[in-house]
């Protein structure tokens, strides 16, 4: 995962990059980890857990996976990924492709399951270590960005599920809305701080969903899942990581781990696994198929220069102004009151102005963006307001 503003990624020494092949295949080997020291962090920094909790065992995130990635070199990369069917493991492409583009091939990546310390043959002992037989990432992923940074594992062998500590996790439905201020639980096995060297021991999070402001105003929620945490969230060595929503048996996958604020304290950002942009790309990776860049179909990007204009006045209108955007066809527009704790939100429509009501005085009048296409929902808000007088 990688911090903003400066953003870090959050595999722990191994940077990022394009796997522009769409599918290397290994021979079925026996899958080895290697004991390594702890990784550095250098320019981008790996993701872990920062104020979070320490599994005792697995039951709770039976998902969650360690992945190692052996680069050139000896470069031990660490990271996590969330189980998806026997065979398949998601994680973030970064994990698998160096910042120079250069991929991974299948017998550098092995993934430790069914464990919460991967730190020691002893603790991966408890659970299985599997080599990976194919790497596929997503098409339109480009080394270093952050957009579609989602890869497919295809294992060896199969993982087993009748045990509750290896266990698979479904995804939400394929354009699934993450409300603001939703909780959020992250799992992975990043480190605990900035500069940690921790990585290996699984840990989980409840962070709040964010839409608009910062960052994430011209991502969410299309490509991108954000969340906000105070004095928690993912950092190094989560990369690829799960994101979740639901609990219990409703417990479904929302987010692929991917980036951080530079401390590892705030914000994060996630590959959006409701997305057709990201999702149509799984589906097809876990069916062993391989997509080119134009059968992924583009969510909305942009959102900026989003403004309200007009005068906040009882009786007279205030205009949302949509501003500049990028793979965007259908538009609405909502006009949200706030009052310090107290909001109104009017809901998303298709009329982009809204007369002022006598009971809004003293209220301020913002006004939020939404565009649809067949890549996802992007959703922008205006960056000034109107005080209702």
């Amino acid at each position: 995962m990688r911090p903003h503003p400066r953003p870090a990624r959050l595999a722990l020494a191994a940077a990022g990059s394009v796997l522009l092949a769409l599918g290397a295949t290994a021979p079925s080997q026996a899958a080895t980890w290697r004991d390594a020291p702890a990784p550095t962090l250098g320019d981008r920094a790996t993701t872990r857990i920062v104020g979070g909790t320490v599994l005792p065992d697995t039951t709770q995130a039976p998902y969650t996976v360690a992945v190692q990635t052996i680069f050139e070199g000896d470069n031990v990369g660490g990271c996590s990924g969330t189980i998806l069917d026997p065979t398949h493991v998601l994680t973030a492409a970064h994990c698998v492709v160096e910042e120079n583009g250069t991929r991974a091939t299948p017998d550098q990546v092995a993934v430790a399951a069914g464990t919460v310390d991967v730190t020691t043959p002893q603790g991966r002992a408890t659970g299985a270590v599997k080599g990976v037989a194919t790497i596929r990432v997503h098409p339109r992923y480009s080394a270093g960005g952050f957009f579609d940074d989602a890869a497919v594992l295809t294992l060896s062998t199969p993982l087993d599920f009748s045990v509750p500590t290896i266990q698979p996790l479904a995804m939400v439905r394929s354009g699934t809305n993450v409300s603001p201020g939703r909780s959020v639980r992250v799992s992975g096995f990043g480190i605990t701080g900035a500069n940690a060297g921790d990585f290996g021991r699984l840990r989980a999070v409840n962070v709040r969903s964010v839409i608009g402001g910062s960052a994430c105003a011209n991502t969410a929620p299309g490509a991108f899942l954000c969340t906000q945490g105070t004095r928690k969230g993912a950092c190094s060595g989560d990369s690829g990581g799960t994101a979740t929503i639901g609990s219990g048996t409703a417990r479904r996958l929302i987010g692929v781990t991917d980036i951080a604020d530079s401390n590892c304290q705030g914000l994060n950002f996630f590959a959006n696994v409701a997305a057709p942009e990201i999702r149509t790309f799984i589906d097809a990776a876990v069916a062993e198929q391989d997509l080119t860049p134009a059968q992924t179909p583009l969510a909305p990007r942009g959102g900026r220069s989003i403004k309200i204009s007009g005068t906040a006045r009882v009786g007279r209108t205030v205009t949302c102004r949509r501003g500049s955007w990028s793979a965007g066809t259908k538009f609405r527009y909502a006009f949200l009151l706030d009052r310090g704790t107290r909001q109104r939100n009017r809901g998303f429509r298709t009329k982009r102005t809204y007369t002022v009501r006598s009971a809004d005085r003293g209220w301020k009048v913002f006004c939020a963006v939404e565009v649809r296409n067949a890549g996802g929902q992007g959703i922008s808000v205006a960056s000034n307001s109107r005080t209702v007088r």
